[in-house]
């Protein structure tokens, strides 16, 4: 089931990128447990998709483009922990803005998401209790889209060694879906 979930997932982001928000609300379970990023206007929780679709709609309206790029799907069971770069264009203002790393936790009930958070690197980086140097490499990873190759290079290391970092946060970042409902 989790790699199935995993596709839905990457399916997701494309709907969103695409604009199609209401492919994205279909996906939710009518009584889906819902928070935006915190540091936003009015984050939730929210608790059934007619919510969620306002609040996504007053959120795209005030970007001219919004993209969401899922770069690391992580399967966590019955949750997918999305590492995803965030990139935009304001409507008004035509200022282009690059995210850093944002973490998204979606867990399914069947076919439906029934929890999606959205936290922040830094707040996801603490909760996960990554160390610094797995934050380090995935900023590198997610932020600046390196591979593991150019990371060991900026970082004068060899690639094992960048590779168990990624792997030793990955591994913590699974088990966030287990504690996303704790404050």
């Amino acid at each position: 089931m989790s790699a199935r979930n995993v596709e839905r997932v990457r399916r997701y982001y494309e709907s969103w990128n695409a604009g199609d928000t209401d492919a994205v609300i279909a996906a939710l379970a009518s009584d889906v447990e819902w928070h935006g990023h915190p540091a936003l206007p009015e984050p939730g929780p929210y608790h059934d998709r007619d919510s969620v679709r306002r609040w996504m709609r007053q959120f795209r309206e005030a970007w001219g483009e919004l993209q969401a790029d899922p770069v690391v799907l992580l399967d966590a069971e019955d949750s997918v922990v999305a590492l995803v770069h965030m990139t935009g264009r304001g409507r008004g203002s035509g200022v282009e803005v690059r995210g850093g790393v944002d973490i998204h936790v979606m867990t399914f009930d069947g076919e439906e998401v029934s929890y999606f958070g959205l936290y922040p690197g830094d707040v996801a980086a603490e909760r996960a209790g990554l160390s610094d140097d797995e934050r380090e490499v995935l900023i590198l990873r997610v932020q600046e889209g390196m591979d593991e190759s150019a990371i060991a290079e900026r970082l004068g290391a060899d690639d094992s060694r960048v590779i168990g970092r990624l792997e030793g946060a990955f591994e913590k970042l699974r088990a966030m879906p287990s504690r996303a409902h704790v404050s």
